[in-house]
């Protein structure tokens, strides 16, 4: 399928199917969100988000558990560090799938799939967010993740500021080769200014990074001047849930330096 075709499946996924989720802070929230999540996120991202008092969203194929694939390939035991420290796991479907090729019966199948295995490693775990693969969507294929999931977050650049679609929830690339560190310092305070929430994504985090990726140099950085600013850093389900109901229980809290 066409990159092209893609675009026109996902501007009418968008212009089609749209709920709307005010944004009305008193101040910016951050949330830092990992797609595929492989090791390196685990280890690099999730040590550093925990370091500094913070926590992140990981969305997570698990078909890529224990992969032979070293780029995708993540543990139990990863799973299980992030899930003590009070990262959120997230849904990225199971098999990495294109939304944008496959039926819907399919892609039913494939993301209780991933639920499935998430309870049969913590039976207590619920994927209550999910994440596109690729930044592929249809209307059809969107619909149908708004009666499984509270959010849906997107590749489309930009902040969630005043009003913003809670299955097209817009983003940042954390991808080191893209966006200078003094290009994300100047989108935080952007978001500062507009009291909007700002999501991240990256993928791996290593000294050596793929084009989708950061160094933990340059991922700690980004953290460390969110906190240095006092913004709220929260992962996805708890920042839905400071703007959705306002219960959130640490709402006037800011992380410890």
């Amino acid at each position: 399928m066409s990159r092209y075709l893609k675009f026109i499946k996902r501007e009418w996924a968008n212009i089609s199917f749209r709920r709307p989720l005010p944004v009305r802070l008193d101040r910016a929230v951050v949330s830092f969100t990992f797609d595929d999540a492989p090791g390196s996120a685990f280890e690099h991202g999730g040590r550093i988000l925990h370091e500094n008092g913070c926590e992140g969203t990981f969305y997570v194929s698990l078909s890529f558990l224990h992969s032979q694939d070293s780029m995708v390939a993540f543990t139990r035991e990863h799973l299980c560090t992030a899930v003590e420290q009070g990262h959120e796991i997230g849904c990225h479907t199971y098999g990495h799938i294109h939304l944008s090729r496959e039926k819907l019966a399919a892609i039913d199948e494939d993301i209780c799939h991933n639920q499935t295995d998430a309870r049969a490693l913590f039976p207590n775990l619920k994927l209550e967010n999910f994440s596109y693969p690729f930044g592929e969507q249809t209307r059809t294929a969107k619909a149908l993740l708004s009666a499984k999931y509270r959010s849906a977050r997107g590749v489309g650049h930009g902040l969630n500021a005043r009003q913003t679609d809670l299955y097209n929830l817009k983003a940042v690339r954390l991808y080191e080769e893209t966006n200078s560190l003094e290009t994300i310092f100047h989108i935080i305070s952007q978001a500062e200014e507009q009291r909007a929430w700002l999501i991240f994504y990256t993928h791996d985090i290593s000294s050596n990074p793929s084009r989708y990726g950061c160094s933990p140099t340059y991922f700690e950085a980004v953290v460390k001047a969110c906190v240095d600013r006092r913004l709220r850093v929260l992962t996805v389900r708890d920042a839905l849930r400071l703007l959705e109901d306002g219960r959130f229980k640490n709402v006037d809290s800011t992380p410890p330096r």
